[in-house]
């Protein structure tokens, strides 16, 4: 067995989570969103709190937040963000079979100098997340409806940039691309990131690294023009550098601009992404590949967790929070305990089209389903080891009932 290198650039945040806010207020209901990419709250998505503000004419912290929380503190406050949850899950349940490093920044604040304590907690290399002077560090606000949806429950995320907005291609260097596995992680909010995406996409290829993109929702894309589908990144070429590609159904609709998912996959096909995974919430996730990596894998669909459906309606608390992030996280773990069994010269191919046999989706989509599940069990998107595997012990009893 072989170490695998993982190393993840994206978003990196501290989530603030209000539970028990609910969506069919009248509070909440006057800061809804009247059409797409106003600035107003849109359950399951996202805004910017600049953006809310002047989609409403109130201060969020002295006056929005207030209202919609009944002037409670924040439930639970936790490490967040697509890219930085994700990395943390997968170094938890391939601890043995991998190295995971994550590559971004923090402020110049309070706030991140609690968010490096928290991280420090985690097995994720911590060399590349570095200070940028002068700056706040970026920041959301994850207002909850556990009831939302028939109980399925729902999340409305109000998100200050901060230093996310200064952090550059550049900054990302080369030891980044001296990986097995290159991971792209909400980095439609890091913007500079974002923009600069199939260049690095492109390297990480030339380099032989695996890559995959896991989405967030793109409010500057759907802000400047809500009519059109979003651009990866910074156009369509990314898409010919993906490995894999992981989106949550709304971002996979307005990502290819079709109205139901079959569709969107066969976009993203059309456009040369080698597998695609698409979540639903607790509904359905779909698959497909058609890859040098991973085989030909028709498209198909999953259920979630019975056993975590089951502990929900029982009573078992917490929320929704970063379930999608550690949906990834979990497939990415599953990649690597898989390639930890090839060799370090035959997975290094351009693509991993050295490799002797497929690596399996389905297999990384289970664990991916399972570290969801597992997510709604406590609060916030970053489970805290208390010892190294424990959290591995627990998936592997969701692993083994799904």
């Amino acid at each position: 067995m072989h170490k695998v290198r993982i190393s993840g650039v994206g978003c990196c945040l501290m989530d603030r989570i209000y539970d028990k806010v609910d969506f069919t207020s009248e509070v909440f209901r006057k800061y809804l969103s009247k059409e797409a990419g106003d600035g107003g709250l849109e359950p399951g998505k996202l805004t910017f709190e600049e953006e809310l503000e002047r989609f409403s004419g109130d201060s969020f912290a002295s006056d929005i937040l207030p209202k919609l929380t009944e002037g409670r503190k924040a439930d639970k406050e936790n490490i967040g963000g697509p890219c930085i949850v994700a990395l943390i899950n997968a170094a938890q349940v391939a601890c043995k079979e991998s190295e995971v490093c994550f590559y971004g920044c923090w402020g110049d604040d309070e706030v991140g100098e609690e968010l490096l304590q928290r991280l420090r907690q985690t097995p994720v290399d911590l060399l590349h997340y570095r200070k940028q002077p002068g700056s706040e560090t970026a920041s959301t606000s994850v207002l909850s409806d556990p009831n939302y949806d028939n109980s399925h429950g729902e999340r409305t995320f109000v998100n200050t940039i901060g230093a996310s907005w200064h952090y550059l291609p550049e900054e990302v260097d080369a030891s980044f691309y001296d990986s097995d596995i290159c991971v792209f992680g909400g980095t439609a909010l890091v913007p500079r990131i974002h923009q600069g995406l199939s260049g690095m996409l492109r390297k990480a290829k030339e380099r032989g690294c695996l890559t995959v993109v896991n989405t967030v929702y793109d409010f500057l894309n759907e802000k400047e023009n809500p009519a059109r589908r979003w651009p990866m990144g910074d156009g369509d070429e990314a898409y010919r550098f993906i490995d894999l590609l992981i989106a949550d159904h709304e971002e996979a609709l307005r990502l290819s601009g079709c109205k139901d998912i079959p569709a969107a996959i066969s976009f993203f096909a059309g456009k040369g992404a080698g597998a695609v995974l698409v979540t639903n919430g607790a509904r359905d996730v779909y698959l497909w590949a058609d890859s040098p990596l991973f085989g030909k894998v028709p498209m198909q669909t999953l259920p979630v967790s019975a056993a975590v459906g089951k502990a929900l309606k029982e009573g078992r608390k917490g929320d929704s929070t970063g379930c999608g992030d550690n949906f990834a996280g979990g497939v990415i773990a599953s990649i690597a305990k898989q390639l930890s069994h090839v060799s370090p010269l035959s997975r290094r191919g351009v693509g991993g089209e050295t490799l002797n046999s497929h690596l399996s989706l389905i297999e990384s989509t289970k664990w991916g389903i399972v570290s969801g599940g597992f997510a709604c069990f406590y609060y916030g998107g970053t489970y805290i080891e208390k010892k190294e595997g424990e959290k591995l012990t627990l998936l592997q009893e969701l692993y083994d009932q799904y």
